[in-house]
């Protein structure tokens, strides 16, 4: 049997409610409040079950229009019908009912079958909406409004086959780097980005014949259309530029991923994995952002699917076999220790090299169990050697990312050492930077377990990840491991070099050994020991080899020649031990730890200037934060004006190998600018770079001493040179301005004004103005007004002034000698008295500047001396 639908009904007259429920209580549920309060606590707990409310206006506490606004405020609650029952007049108060959300309007006194069909109808409507709602959320993508990913498939495969007799393209559409847009902008941008893309496809393919578009997941969007030739060009550079019009700031680039269907009775699926194939390929391609299906494509999945089905058998027959690859020592030329590579040995195929395989089992997860069979035949050479007699050098071996996010990996590996009674030293253990810079927190823990037990940890590929030096200050790793070609590969002359120098310079520092591998000439494995590289790894020295040639290498002992290894023998036994410049011992020590003076050892190159190592002294100078020790070009430092004088210092101790000297200006951390002295001795070359010996002296308070004097001269040579000065002649008499004017002009540039306020505006167009002539009496602004303003702000406060009026009296005199003026004069003026006594005001302006600039010397000079 059905359950009975519930109504509410809301009324405060009791006989009106047991009206309405006798109408009703035969076919509802019907639950009664006599105000709106008990109607929406009643929602709260059952707003799923109630199907309507019937509804008074005119209510105490909480009304009928009170009573829709809450319900209108709360979207789950929406679709619940509100018929008002009222017995108010008047169509305002329907049209605001029906305004605010109500679905019916009844009056009273009411009729029955009125409001039983009423209210049928509103619950029909009802059910219809959310049947319509369910359906929506079903179909459609909430954010975009286009079709979701099961709707888009459906109705692509509908019109692919109602026409098999026509051609169609499919496009799988994605944002190269979405998520750097939320990253960098936000989720917010995100979102706002994916709707701008689901409006630009609606507007374009909603109106094509046989089109259809949808968003199945993420940023990703399908567009299935009739394929031409001729066009699909046109339409693919479309995307790009509806992409490039959304924000310039951006620079947000497809990623497009086609395939021609060639049989439009095709899985939906299959279809989409064809064109996703293809997308891979122009991934990360900011020119090249589309491909084409083809079938070389699927013949790549087949080929990896084929190795997939092959691996598990090539570890139980042991196909794979390990070569060694040799390191060597920098210091001596001799091999120390090797790195572990894995071969396949394919019955059918032959040797397989790991670039073919590799990627395949770290994407589907078996590189761990290709990992642990090169372990374990690590450990079996070990012990195999130990048994002989030897002393085994170290083996590394690659740990991949899969394998560190194993909970029991710790176990694992100390489980083959103590397995095969092999020392953990002697299992080095490889890992990318990469791996720790996605999971910090568990590889360190990973790490510091395997050191416990004794187990070497090299860090792969260093300076490939994003974050290299906070990965070498959080985690312990013992031995870096930087790849020669990755870090050569620029166009940019020497840095590569630069790079490399300044990793093993800063592993000096912190006592890490450095192992380059992909060493290929002469002039980089000489390059690597000039700059005291440890250990090196490549083909220079050795390529791979099997276990046999690896132990004759390792037995005879000898030390690495080559044909080009002498020819700068004796150029090599000039230079000087680079590493000992990073050394502590008692040479090192009395120069950088006991000298007072401030010294640098300096590295140049091409006009850029690197610390290598400063003492105590430079601490003392500049700060133990000084930006010089935290930059690739300590000229960037220097004030623009003394740049090249620096740099021409530099260049010619090296040209002379003699001394040379410059001076320059700085500003220091604190913000304070700091004149420094700099003596250069030419050191050697390494490489393309040069070593220099530098001093340093702070010469700041000379030069202070030097910029005051030489300020002072300039201001009484500037007031001795002076020819004119420059007076404002304020006044609204024309004649007047005209007369004084005339008096004043051999010695002054007139400026002219007819009242206070034209005379503000000449102020700040003027310039400079020595002294201002004022009349009192003036109509807009008058004279007092005008003093009244120019006193109170600094820039014309100290500007003598003199009144010219024809009011005498004490009083005002007294007034105007209050605003600050410098004197007095009656009208009508006698041309003698007014020129004199400009003269006195003059005169007493520049003894009083005369003997501000000599306290102002005074105190600077106090400042510097103490």
């Amino acid at each position: 049997m059905n359950e009975k639908k519930v109504v509410l009904v809301i009324d405060d007259e009791q006989v009106n409610r047991k009206i309405l429920v006798s109408y009703l209580e035969d076919n509802y549920e019907v639950h009664e409040f006599d105000n709106g309060n008990g109607g929406i606590e009643y929602i709260k707990e059952h707003c799923r079950g109630v199907s309507a409310v019937l509804l008074d206006l005119c209510m105490p506490n909480l009304d009928g229009f009170e009573f829709l606004k809450i319900i209108n405020e709360n979207c789950d609650w929406k679709n619940i019908p509100i018929i008002i029952t009222t017995g108010l007049e008047g169509i305002d108060n329907e049209k605001r009912a029906l305004n605010m959300g109500a679905w019916d309007y009844i009056r009273k006194p009411y009729d029955k079958g009125i409001v039983k069909a009423r209210l049928r109808n509103a619950i029909y409507r009802s059910q219809l909406s959310t049947f319509n709602e369910l359906k929506y959320i079903a179909e459609y993508d909430p954010l975009t409004g286009m079709y979701n990913k099961k709707k888009f498939y459906d109705v692509t495969r509908e019109m692919l086959r109602c026409n098999n007799d026509k051609k169609f393209v499919f496009i799988r559409f994605d944002v190269d780097r979405f998520q750097m847009v939320n990253s960098f902008f936000g989720y917010n941008e995100g979102d706002k980005l994916l709707v701008y893309i689901g409006k630009q496809l609606k507007d374009v393919y909603s109106v094509m014949p046989y089109a259809t578009f949808g968003r199945i997941e993420s940023d990703v969007f399908g567009i299935c259309h009739r394929y031409d030739e001729s066009t699909i060009l046109r339409r693919i550079a479309d995307i790009r530029n509806m992409l490039a019009k959304y924000n310039p700031e951006y620079d947000i680039v497809p990623n497009l991923g086609l395939y021609v269907i060639e049989d439009n009775n095709l899985p939906m699926e299959t279809i989409f994995n064809r064109a996703t194939l293809a997308s891979n390929y122009s991934k990360g391609n900011y020119v090249k952002f589309y491909t084409f299906y083809n079938d070389k494509m699927s013949k790549a999945i087949i080929h990896e699917q084929e190795i997939i089905n092959d691996m598990k058998c090539a570890i139980e027959k042991e196909q794979f076999d390990l070569y060694f690859q040799p390191k060597y020592s920098l210091e001596n030329n001799k091999p120390y220790g090797a790195e572990a590579l894995v071969r396949w040995f394919h019955p059918t195929k032959g040797m397989v090299m790991p670039g073919e395989f590799i990627p395949v089992l770290e994407k589907n997860g078996y590189i761990s169990k290709l990992d642990y069979y090169v372990w374990e035949k690590a450990c079996k050479y070990l012990r195999k050697w130990m048994d002989e007699g030897r002393t085994p050098y170290s083996i590394s071996v690659n740990v991949s990312r899969v394998n560190m996010y194993n909970p029991k990996i710790v176990d694992i590996i100390k489980g083959l050492t103590d397995k095969y009674n092999v020392p953990p030293a002697l299992l080095n253990l490889e890992l990318t930077e990469s791996a720790y810079v996605e999971n910090p927190v568990v590889i360190k823990d990973i790490i510091t377990k395997l050191q416990l037990y004794g187990f070497i940890i090299l860090m792969d590929d260093f300076g490939s990840g994003y974050s290299s030096l906070n990965t070498l200050k959080d985690i312990s790793v013992d031995i870096l491991k930087v790849d020669m070609r990755f870090l050569s590969n620029t166009d940019i002359p020497g840095r590569g070099d630069n790079i490399l120098a300044s990793v093993i310079r800063m592993a000096k520092w912190i006592n890490l050994p450095v192992v380059v591998e992909g060493v290929e000439t002469y002039e980089q494995a000489r390059f690597l020991r000039s700059i005291g590289c440890d250990y090196v790894q490549g083909y220079y020295f050795a390529s791979p080899m099997p276990v046999e040639d690896y132990l004759k290498l390792i037995d005879s002992n000898e030390e690495f020649h080559n044909n080009e290894s002498g020819k700068n023998k004796s150029e090599d036994s000039e230079q000087i031990n680079i590493n000992a410049l990073f050394e502590k011992n008692p040479q090192m020590e009395m120069i950088f730890g006991n000298n007072l003076q401030t010294i640098v050892i300096y590295e140049y190159s091409d006009g850029n200037v690197e610390l290598l190592r400063v003492n105590e002294g430079f601490y003392d100078m500049f700060g133990s934060s000084d930006t010089a020790l935290k930059i690739e070009n300590a000229i960037s430092i220097i004030d623009e004006n003394y740049k090249e004088n620096v740099i021409s210092a530099f260049e010619t101790a090296i040209r002379t190998k003699k001394i040379a000297e410059a001076e320059y200006e700085r500003i220091k951390n604190n913000g304070t600018n700091m004149w420094v002295k700099l003596r250069l001795q030419y050191i050697q070359k390494i490489g393309n770079k040069h070593l220099l010996f530098g001093t340093l002296n702070d010469i700041t308070a000379q030069k202070e001493i030097d910029s005051i004097l030489s300020i002072y001269r300039k201001e009484v040579d500037g007031e001795k040179k002076k020819n004119k000065g420059r007076m404002l002649i304020v006044d609204d008499y024309r004649l007047n301005r005209l007369m004084l004017a005339e008096m004043f002009s051999d010695k002054y540039d007139i400026v002219e004004a007819e009242n206070g306020n034209d005379a503000l505006i000449k102020l700040k167009e003027s310039g400079v103005i020595d002294i201002i002539i004022l009349d009192l009496i003036m109509p807009y602004m008058d004279g007092k007004e005008f003093l009244s303003i120019i006193k109170k702000d600094e820039k014309y406060e100290d500007i003598p002034v003199i009144v010219m009026t024809s009011d005498s009296s004490k009083e005002s005199q007294m007034e105007l000698i209050s605003l600050g003026i410098s004197d007095y004069i009656t009208k009508p003026f006698v041309r003698e008295t007014v020129l004199k006594r400009i003269d006195n005001v003059m005169e007493s302006v520049s003894r009083k500047n005369n003997r501000r600039r000599k306290n102002d010397i005074a105190d600077k000079l106090s400042e510097l001396f103490g």
